[in-house]
């Protein structure tokens, strides 16, 4: 406790001292961000008072400067001789089946001045300072840039580090323990967050930093959560970051790394909050950006929103500290508390919505225009690492019930052989799988017993498939962020093995495009179909037999069409009226689709390798 004391209370502290009294600062000649060529640094002492001894001692490699920290004497001639020389990129941060270590990283330069008295007592603020010189990366970077600087013994010391395995590691439990997994207050870090773009707009703003997400923790590219405190300096990021949502500040934000994605392509999440942006439920603001940790290339990170009480508070306009926010279906309280929620869970347990009565009542708690759109958005992009999990939602005085949507990861298809997602939803035997549960799926289960509520849900999709899924909307977006990243993958492969070719980025990208083009107009069918909604009886499946089965309207025969991921015709034969199997094509390994005509099932079907 005494270490963690005086290595990190108190330079929150001194950061107190100097926000609320007059203080020096060190001044650069320049400001950080995209320079074309090299210059010269100058530094210098703003306020300086006469006749006392000053000094300005800055660093290289990210630390915070001390006074035995080199002594500015005169400007810094900046050249790659002013690279940290740390090599962060060494130090294993996931257990040892996880770990990639490439040969070298690019680099920026990085100043962190401070100005210091005689007897060695800093009496400044940290200045801190991101250089982009395209002249000495030999390239030009087309994303914005964020540069963020902590104490490497913030990021990587055993014991407080919380970027390692450390202490908090037990090498029987690799997956689920390191310092990575801890969380809260206690492991939050100070650290100088830059954000620069090609347009020079640039912010520098000192926070907190944490480890971000929740299994992805063991991930060698750790999400990161910033947040903006008194404390350190400013209450916001005062930036308008996002074209997308009209806010300009913001209170906290999060870094997702490109590796989170469950396939190679990287891009899900930013696409479904892309093709979301109308809906009526919540959503993350986001863009992409390339991440340098103390001058270090970190590779290709998502810039969003953070889903906390905070987003709530400033899209809402409410007290935060009113803000019920809950996850895993109220399992797990972020902020406020769960009462109200556990009341209504009690109340649907043994209620019938199908009474208007008690439907009205619900609509009362809850927002179910929006609970409608943000279900229809998870069965539209087949999210496999939902209902239950990715969960968040919130109410406060004033507002009912509303659900977030974050964290797209596993979803368009990234799972050939994952659970239809329509089960998962109306799941109802006794505990739970990794993906459902009773408890996650309850208030589905009861909403799907209204009429109403089921046509007009069906009714919605159709709408959401004709125009918010239109292929011509959805894959400009996915054409908008190929176009964005493309020129950063190869980068992105180097740093981190993730993905593992531009060949495999290409072909997730292209199975992305497949499902854009065929899959909502498919699932739209389904959804009709297994809740009874199109009037067509009757099932078309893959039997333990490996024979095709028909039931009901699927024997009165027709044309069978078998597709590839990417949309082409693979296969197609006639189904005799009457028959009830038929057998499956000779085909090579892959995933495909079958389908019959104009009749809704599409029957997904993998063919592994022998």
């Amino acid at each position: 406790m005494r270490r963690f004391l005086h290595r990190y209370l108190l330079p929150l502290l001194s950061l107190l001292l100097f926000n609320t009294a007059s203080a020096q600062v060190v001044l650069f000649s320049h400001d950080g961000g995209f320079h074309a060529d090299t210059f010269s640094l100058g530094m210098r002492i703003e306020l300086a008072p006469a006749g006392e001894p000053l000094a300005i001692h800055y660093t290289l490699n990210g630390n915070t400067p001390t006074e035995c920290d080199p002594l500015y004497t005169s400007p810094l001639p900046l050249s790659q001789a002013l690279y940290s020389n740390s090599e962060a990129f060494k130090i294993q941060n996931v257990p040892d089946d996880r770990w990639f270590q490439p040969d070298s990283v690019e680099r920026i330069i990085v100043v962190r001045a401070a100005v210091f008295d005689s007897n060695g007592v800093r009496r400044s603020p940290v200045n801190t300072q991101s250089y982009l010189i395209d002249s000495l990366l030999r390239r030009a970077i087309s994303l914005p840039v964020v540069s963020l600087c902590a104490d490497s013994l913030s990021l990587f010391d055993h014991d407080t580090g919380i970027f390692v395995r450390g202490q908090c590691f037990d090498p029987l439990h690799p997956y689920r323990t390191g310092n990575y997994f801890r969380r809260g207050i206690l492991w939050e870090r100070p650290a100088a967050f830059s954000y620069h773009d090609s347009t020079g707009t640039t912010l520098t703003v000192d926070c907190g930093l944490r480890v971000h997400g929740n299994s992805q923790r063991v991930l060698s590219q750790k999400g990161m959560s910033l947040y903006a405190r008194r404390e350190y300096g400013a209450s916001h990021f005062n930036l308008p970051f996002f074209t997308d949502t009209p806010l300009e500040r913001y209170q906290r934000l999060v870094l997702r790394p490109w590796k989170t994605s469950w396939s190679a392509a990287g891009v899900e999440d930013w696409l479904c909050q892309q093709i979301a942006r109308p809906m009526r439920f919540d959503r993350m603001a986001s863009r992409p950006v390339v991440l340098f940790l103390n001058g270090e290339y970190w590779g290709i990170y998502f810039l969003e929103e953070k889903a906390d009480e905070h987003y709530v508070q400033d899209h809402y306009h409410t007290d935060n500290r009113t803000v019920n926010l809950l996850a895993y279906w109220g399992d797990e309280v972020e902020n406020g508390d769960n009462a109200r929620w556990t009341e209504l869970q009690q109340w649907l347990e043994s209620t019938d919505l199908s009474q208007d009565a008690n439907y009205n009542h619900l609509a009362s708690q809850v927002e179910l225009d929006a609970l409608m759109d943000y279900m229809l958005m998870q069965i539209l992009v087949s999210n496999d690492d939902w209902p239950i999990s990715n969960v968040r939602f919130w109410s406060a005085p004033g507002h009912r019930w509303r659900w977030i949507f974050f964290d797209g990861d596993g979803t368009l298809a990234t799972l050939p052989e994952s659970p239809d997602i329509l089960d998962r939803m109306t799941y109802n035997a006794r505990g739970h799988t990794t993906r459902t549960s009773p408890e996650a799926t309850l208030l589905f289960r009861r909403l799907f017993r209204n009429p109403t509520f089921l046509q007009r849900s069906a009714e919605r999709m159709e709408e959401m498939v004709e125009t918010h899924f239109n292929y011509q909307r959805t894959s400009a977006f996915l054409q908008e962020i190929v176009a964005q990243v493309a020129s950063e993958v190869p980068y992105q492969i180097g740093r981190f093995d993730a993905p593992s070719s531009m060949m495999s980025w290409r072909t997730a990208i292209a199975a992305i495009d497949s499902y854009l083009r065929t899959e909502p107009e498919a699932i739209l069918k389904e959804y009709r179909r297994y809740f009874g909604l199109d009037g067509i009886q009757g099932t078309l499946a893959i039997g333990d037999d490996g024979l095709l089965h028909l039931s009901g309207d699927y024997r009165e025969g027709g044309n069978v069409v078998v597709y590839d991921i990417y949309g082409r015709i693979a296969h197609q034969t006639q189904a005799p009226a009457g028959e009830e199997t038929m057998p499956l094509p000779d085909l090579p390994a892959g995933r495909y689709y079958i389908m019959m005509d104009q009749l809704p099932t599409a029957v997904l079907w993998t063919i592994r390798n022998n």
